[in-house]
């Protein structure tokens, strides 16, 4: 009697995780759902460019002092706070403009992009 309820429950124990090995006939592997959630159809609206958002062709990107910025957020004015007392941000000097990207504020030189200062996630 002990043997069969021993058997038994050996038999209970290895049925559910023989079932978790196989996977499920649809299954094609991690691959398809990533293509299938991240389809090349994004909407009519994509690619139009946010007053504050990244340029086209530009991926999410941090960068530090030191670093340039693209030439887009220092020759287009959309970018640039025009009042920085109003976000605690000090006057930017001569020849420098406070411009933001998403959440992000960047002290950049207007002609080359330079950046002298960076304030992280001052819109959140």
């Amino acid at each position: 009697m002990k043997t069969i309820l021993i058997a038994a429950a050996a038999v209970a124990m290895a049925l559910p995780a023989s079932a978790l090995a196989r996977p499920h006939p649809d299954y094609h592997g991690d691959r398809d759902r990533y293509e299938r959630d991240h389809r090349g159809d994004r909407g009519k609206d994509y690619g139009k460019r946010h007053p504050h958002g990244m340029p086209p062709g530009q991926t999410k990107k941090r960068w530090s002092r030191g670093d340039h910025v693209p030439r887009a957020y220092v020759t287009e004015r959309s970018y640039y706070i025009s009042e920085p007392a109003r976000y605690r941000l000090r006057q930017p000097p001569p020849g420098y403009q406070w411009v933001r990207v998403d959440n992000d504020v960047y002290l950049a030189q207007t002609q080359t992009g330079l950046i002298a200062d960076v304030v992280l996630s001052l819109f959140n």
